[in-house]
Parts: structure tokens; C-alpha cells; sequence
């Protein structure tokens, strides 16, 4: 069971390597490698076009402070009259809702008027200008109504243009009133040490106008106000443009609108401030004039002059008796606390904490308790329960205890005499302060209002004079730490980032072309494939030669040729040797799955190395249907295999001499009969192969496609060795499988394959050139170049073994 399963598990790993040959996936990249050079060449020209006509966009930056500290007096005022509102910490979120704010933005829209845009058109593209821009267009108060247009203006001379809008064109003049349904609007010159006036001549320009919201929600999307860190009030204002200077003077005159609000909403605040303490202080003089003239008449009309003395006397002391009492309910609570804690003790005395006793006995006595019960627990830890001593010093707490109970009774007269005594002093006071004239308590009142009245005057006027000074010298809580500045390189497009992309696609383009190629390939393409798909053994390769299909061409053996071809053949010879060497038969059949792989090359050629090892050879041309072996010989359609089958002629009419080398001979196909299938099943079949076997050492069976009809199974029983035909890039790998088929099936005995047409770069991925061999293709082998010179027609084979 393991080894069937490591048999599938090392088919498997066969299948996808060869499904996925690394090698030869690389091969075939390197191999398209102008493939690559002109992917790169367009792509990097593509790069650079979109870089040279692709408008940039730029960063611009800025920084600033928000001073959290920032001394207000009107904060100061109301942080002192409310002190519930007092926040110094300045919010930065909210600051940056103001910085972002649609009214902010318009003011900047509005002061460097950036709804209108200009562009001035050149040979290949248009340009966007701004401070170099010589004209200007200037709408009225009403200002711009329509949504966006676009207009067209050039000058035609100094003072006079041609405005074109939409198909309507119309000569104005500088500095005119044109009334349109969108709003009234003038062209200017435009002055400035920028200026360009050098674009008027010939210039014209593109004025693409649009609705301020417009604008104003195109700069919200490209302004964003970041917050730092979060250990500092800092601000990062970034700002994104195609051109840098409008950007600059953007954020220059949004700073600017900025800290000018901050400043009129301090003024306000001052002023309001101003106008609160100045109200206040008027209508506290009134009533601190009013108090004042209300103690004059009390005292007038009641004859007093001075009642606050005894008041105050008789005041003082109901206030000591009130505490006195006070101070003995203290002390009457605490040794009713205190008889509470001995009580609780129970039978089982324990230590009294937590109560003082203002009593020295008393206190002696809870100090002598607390001392016997810890030598009383100190006892019991070190002696039994019914220790003599331990008993005693039980009864000697008891009677502690009865004491101090008997000496808090004591203490608890003593002190509710004292209570009382107290209590009739305070009702003596009370009655003594409630015979005091009436008009005494009404003077009271009054000085007592007077005097909080004239603490806040005092208080407001202090506030009014420090609010004239912050006036004066206010400044902004915000601080530029960054003044603006536009990024040097734009950001927006990258030429580093661009050409990075246009490369990786100069590169995945032709590459997944050639990759999707390999993976959705499914002809044979070398060795390995062969091997994942059957177990027939190859005996050899044949290298591809060009112009096989040619009489010239078609042979590529011979005895004085020793180029790789022909050593391969000849590594094919000893192949099949060392394979006969085990039977008596000697005959070939070869064969292929269709037309076109090189079947009779590889018969002819075959023939020629087993001629020159001494051996009598003669090549049947069995392919009945399309025999091409006599066409490339030049030998003549007479007589042949067809003859003798049907019984039109001996064997005299089938054998014919190669004119290659005296020991090759070939049998003919002859004329190409109705019936090939028929005459193969006949018995003269064989008997043709065994005479032929008898008088020749080798014979070798040309024979038809076997995955087209069926001749090739029944010639195969008579052959002992059976040669498969692949092409390399030509031949289907379903139809390697079939030959795999056909053998395990029995139908096909020692079979073997040859590798034919093989560029053995190809077989790393190194090029798809087509190939062919007769039937309407070609190979290619790569021969002498002085042998492709020469044009032979008759007993041109001859001459390669005249040497």
C-alpha cells in the first residue's frame, strides 16, 4: 500500500514538473528578449509623454502655534464672576473647523479671486497661468450667477480683443462693460513684475470661470489641517495646487483672514466687556448712594449714634455660651459612646479603643482596663482557661469595669450641670440682643451690603482699566512657526514612480505573454514532457535541419559527415542494436500520431547509418496513402509494394536501388491503390516481409500516421522493434498518450520513440520558430553551407559517398 502510494506521489511530482519547467519558463523569456526591449521602449515612452504633458500638482505647507495661555481680560472678568466657565485649554479641533470653515475659504476665494482661471494655449498644449497671466477679467459687485463657463480671449491689438464664447465670437474693448446672462464683466490689463505681457501678440487664452461654491468645495477637498502629535497646540496646514505661486498666496491670505478674525473677536469681546463693567459700576454707585443716605436717616430719626459697640458685646457672648454648649454635647455624646463600647464587651472583656474621656480618673481607669485585658490575653495564650491567676485577673477586670461605668455616670452629671448652666446663659444674651432698639439691626444690615457693594466696584473698576490696556496691546493667540512654502518636486505625478510602473509593465506585458503562452502550451516541447506522459523509452534526438522538405536537404548522413545530426543517428543505430540484440528480427516499423513529423527523413537517414555499419538495408515505403520516400529519392512510381499486393507483380518489381550507397535499396509504394487497408491484411503482406528479412539484414517500415488510420497496427506485428516519431513544438501530447495507450494495451510490442526536430535551445524555451517536414512543412538541421549552395537534380545523393 505505501509503495502504490509513493508511486502516485512521485507521478504526481513527474506530472507538474513537467507541466511547469522552470528552466524552460525561463528559457523562453530570455529567448523573447526584443519582446521585452520594445514592451520597455513603448512603455517608457508612455511614461515620459504622461510626465511632459500631464499637468503636476504641488504641496504646499504651513504651520502654526495656538498659544493656549494666551492672557483675556474679559476672560479674566467672567473667570472671576463665574468661576464654573473658566477653561484655559484652547480646543484645537474647534480651531481647525474655523480654518476649514466655508466662510473663511470664501473671504480667500473672494480676495484673490480663484474662481477664475486662465490658460494660454500653445502649439501642443495648454498652460496654466497665474501671476504671469497679462489679462485679467473683473465681474461687478453682483459677481459671477451661472455655474461655470469657459470663454476664449485674444488680443487683437493694444486695447481691443476678439472674446469667444461657445460659436458666438465678438470684438470688445479694454476696460468695457460686457453684459451677459451670467453677470456684467470687464477685461483689464493685468500690472505686476510677473507679468508677462510678451503672451499678448499672439496668445489666446482659455478663462474657465466658475460659481465661487464651486470653487470653495474644490479647495475644501484639496486643504487639510492636520493636528500634530498632540504634545504641542500646533496646527499643519497643507494646501494642494498645480501651481505653486496661487498656493503660496493661498495660504498667505488665509493665515492672514485667520489671525484678522481672532483680533476683531477679541475687540468684540472687549468691547462687550467694557459696556458689562460699565453698566455695573453705574448701578452699584447708585446703590452705594442710596445705602448711604438710608444710615442718615435712621440715625437722624431715632437719636443714635452709635449702637454697633453693645450690639456687638451682646453678640459675642451668646455666641461663646452657644459654643460652650456645644463643646459639653460633644462630651455628653462621647461617654454615652464610651458606656455604649463597655457594655458591648459583654461577660468577655476586651479592650476600650477608639473613645477619648476628658475625665483624668475616668481616663485612668480605661488606661488601667486596657492594661489588664492585654495581660489578661497574654495570660490565656500562655496558661489554660482555668489558671488561677488567669481567673483572677478576669475578676479584677470586672471590677474595673463596674468603676469606670460608676465614673462615667459621675462625669455625665457633672457635665448635664454644666449644660444647663450654659443654656441659661445663652437665653439671657438672646433676650438682651432682642431689647436692642429695632433700628440697630436695620443699621446693620445696611453697613453689611454696603460693604460687599463697594468690594465689586472696587473689583470692576480694577477690570475696566486692565480691559482699556489688553485692548491696546492684544495680538493673535496664533503664531506662524512655519511661514508657507511649496514642495520643490511636485507630488503629483511622481517621474521616479512612474517610470517604476511604466518598467514593471514594460516587463509583466510581454512576460505574462510568454508565461500564458508555456502554460496554456500543450505540444511536446522536450524530454521531459515525453517522460510524464508515457514509459515508452526514447532512444534518441534528432536536431532540426532547414529546408528538410528539399531533395537536397533530405539526406544528412553520410560517410564522411560527422555533424551533430549525424551522430545522433548514429547514437540511434547503436540504440536499436543493443535493443534487437535479444531476438532474430530485424525489422523497423516507424511511425507518428499525424503528417508532418518527420517519419520518412528519419527512415531515409536511418537506412543511410545502418548502411554504413556493412548491413544490406532496405526501407519500405508502406505509407500507402502518401508515400514521399521515392518523391525525395527521385526514383520512379512504377511496380512497387501496391503492385505486389495486388498480384500486378513479382518481387523483382519492388525492389529498387537507393542510388545512395550500393547495401541501400528501396521498395516503392508504387501507385497509390483505392484499397490500402485491404491489401495490408493480406498474406503477401507478410510474406513480402519475410522474403525481404531473408535477404537483407534490416528492413525499415515507413509506414502512415498511427493516429490517423490503422496501417501502422497491422505492420507493427510484423516488425520487432516499433519507432514512435514525436516532433518537437509539432506533435499534440494527448497523442503521446495514446502511444502510451496503445502499448499498455498490448496493441504495439517494444515500442520506442524518437525525438525529432529538436532545437535544443527550444527545449529550455528558447524560441518558437515553426518547423516541417514534408506534408506541407519543413526542418530544419543546419548543414554545411557550401552543401546548400549547390543545386543537384540528377545523382546528386551519389556524390556524398564519391570521397
Amino acid at each position: 500500500m505505501e509503495q502504490n502510494q509513493q508511486q502516485f506521489s512521485e507521478k504526481l511530482l513527474k506530472q507538474f514538473n513537467s507541466s511547469f519547467d522552470f528552466k524552460r519558463l525561463m528559457g523562453a523569456l530570455l529567448s523573447n528578449w526584443y519582446w521585452f526591449v520594445l514592451a520597455l521602449s513603448i512603455t517608457l515612452t508612455t511614461g515620459f509623454l504622461y510626465l511632459r504633458y500631464t499637468t503636476p500638482k504641488y504641496e504646499i505647507k504651513s504651520s502654526i502655534l495656538i498659544d493656549e495661555n494666551q492672557n483675556n481680560v474679559a476672560k479674566s472678568v467672567l473667570s472671576k464672576l463665574e468661576p464654573e466657565n473658566d477653561k484655559s485649554q484652547v480646543n484645537l479641533f474647534n480651531e481647525k473647523v474655523i480654518l476649514q470653515s466655508q466662510d473663511l475659504i470664501a473671504r480667500v476665494v473672494d480676495s484673490l479671486t480663484m474662481n477664475i482661471r486662465y490658460w494660454a494655449i500653445g502649439r501642443i498644449k495648454k498652460t496654466e497661468v497665474y501671476t504671469e497671466c497679462p489679462i485679467m477679467i473683473a465681474f461687478d459687485t453682483s459677481g459671477f450667477k451661472a455655474d461655470a463657463i469657459e470663454i476664449s480671449v485674444k488680443q487683437v491689438v493694444e486695447g481691443q480683443f476678439e472674446l469667444k464664447e461657445g460659436k458666438i465670437t465678438e470684438r470688445v474693448l479694454y476696460d468695457t462693460w460686457i453684459k451677459r446672462p451670467y453677470g456684467r464683466f470687464k477685461i483689464l490689463y493685468r500690472s505686476g513684475p510677473k507679468v508677462n505681457r510678451g503672451y499678448l501678440p499672439e496668445t489666446e487664452f482659455i478663462v474657465h470661470i466658475e460659481h465661487e461654491e464651486i470653487t470653495i468645495k474644490n479647495i475644501l477637498g484639496a486643504f487639510r489641517v492636520n493636528l500634530n502629535d498632540g504634545r504641542t497646540s500646533l496646527l499643519d496646514l497643507v494646501y494642494t495646487d498645480n501651481v505653486p505661486q496661487r498656493g503660496l498666496d493661498f495660504m498667505n491670505v488665509l493665515v492672514h483672514f485667520y489671525q484678522k478674525k481672532e483680533l476683531e473677536n477679541i475687540n468684540l469681546t472687549a468691547q462687550k466687556t467694557r459696556e458689562f463693567i460699565r453698566e455695573k459700576k453705574a448701578s452699584m454707585m447708585q446703590e452705594l448712594k442710596t445705602m448711604d443716605s438710608l444710615t442718615v436717616d435712621i440715625q437722624l430719626n431715632n437719636d443714635i449714634v452709635d449702637v454697633t459697640t453693645q450690639t456687638s458685646t451682646f453678640m459675642a457672648e451668646k455666641t461663646t455660651s452657644e459654643n460652650a454648649m456645644n463643646g459639653l454635647y460633644v462630651q455628653k455624646q462621647a461617654l454615652s459612646s464610651l458606656k455604649n463600647s463597655v457594655y458591648s464587651s459583654g461577660s468577655r472583656n476586651q479592650v476600650i479603643a477608639g473613645v477619648g474621656a476628658d475625665d483624668p480618673y475616668l481616663a485612668q481607669l480605661i488606661a488601667q482596663y486596657n492594661t489588664g485585658v492585654q495581660r489578661r490575653d497574654e495570660l490565656a495564650r500562655n496558661t489554660g482557661p482555668s489558671n488561677p491567676i488567669l481567673l483572677e485577673s478576669e475578676n479584677e477586670l470586672n471590677a474595673l469595669k463596674r468603676r469606670i461605668l460608676d465614673a462615667i455616670d459621675k462625669v455625665d452629671r457633672s457635665l448635664s450641670i454644666r449644660l444647663s448652666n450654659a443654656a441659661k446663659n445663652a437665653s439671657e444674651y438672646t433676650s438682651r440682643i432682642r431689647s436692642t432698639p429695632e433700628v440697630s439691626r436695620n443699621m446693620k444690615d445696611v453697613n453689611r451690603n454696603y460693604n460687599v457693594l463697594q468690594s465689586i466696584y472696587l473689583l470692576l473698576y480694577q477690570k475696566d482699566v486692565e480691559n482699556e490696556i489688553s485692548v491696546s496691546s492684544a495680538t493673535n493667540k496664533s503664531k506662524i512657526i512655519v511661514v508657507p512654502f511649496a514642495s520643490g518636486a511636485p507630488i503629483s505625478p511622481i517621474p521616479k514612480n512612474i517610470y517604476a510602473i511604466m518598467f514593471l509593465l514594460g516587463l509583466m506585458i510581454p512576460g505574462s505573454v510568454v508565461v500564458m503562452r508555456e502554460l496554456l502550451n500543450n505540444k511536446v516541447i522536450n524530454e521531459n514532457d515525453i517522460e510524464s506522459l508515457t514509459t515508452i523509452p526514447v532512444i534518441g534526438s534528432i536536431s532540426k535541419v532547414e529546408d528538410a522538405g528539399e531533395r537536397e536537404n533530405t539526406i544528412v548522413v553520410g560517410p564522411h559527415i560527422r555533424t551533430g545530426v549525424a551522430e545522433q543517428f548514429r547514437l540511434i543505430r547503436a540504440n536499436l542494436e543493443f535493443m534487437s540484440a535479444a531476438h532474430n528480427n530485424r525489422v523497423f516499423m516507424i511511425t507518428s500520431s499525424s503528417s508532418g513529423e518527420g517519419k520518412s527523413f528519419i527512415s531515409i537517414n536511418l537506412g543511410i547509418t545502418m548502411t554504413l555499419a556493412k548491413k544490406r538495408v532496405i526501407i519500405m515505403e508502406f505509407d500507402l496513402r502518401k508515400p514521399k520516400i521515392s518523391q525525395y529519392l527521385g526514383i520512379p512510381n512504377e511496380g512497387g509494394i501496391s503492385g505486389y499486393l495486388a498480384g500486378l507483380g513479382g518481387l523483382d518489381t519492388v525492389i529498387k536501388a537507393s542510388g545512395i550507397h550500393e547495401n541501400l535499396y528501396i521498395a516503392n509504394c508504387g501507385p497509390i491503390p483505392p484499397n490500402p487497408g485491404e491489401l495490408l491484411v493480406l498474406s503477401k503482406t507478410k510474406e513480402l516481409i519475410n522474403e525481404l528479412q531473408d535477404m537483407f539484414d534490416v528492413v525499415i517500415i515507413d509506414t502512415a500516421p498511427i493516429g490517423l488510420v490503422s496501417d501502422a497496427l497491422i505492420l507493427s506485428q510484423y516488425s520487432g522493434i516499433n519507432l514512435f516519431v514525436i516532433r518537437q513544438s509539432y506533435t499534440v501530447k494527448d497523442q503521446v498518450k495514446m502511444f502510451d495507450i496503445l502499448h499498455k494495451d498490448g496493441k504495439i510490442q517494444n515500442p520506442a520513440i524518437i525525438f525529432n526536430g529538436v532545437e535544443f535551445l527550444k527545449k529550455y524555451g528558447y524560441g518558437y520558430g515553426s518547423s516541417g517536414y514534408g506534408y506541407g512543412y519543413a526542418y530544419g538541421y543546419g548543414y554545411y553551407e557550401d552543401q546548400k549552395k549547390k543545386k543537384h537534380k540528377k545523382g546528386f545523393l551519389a556524390r556524398f559517398f564519391t570521397k
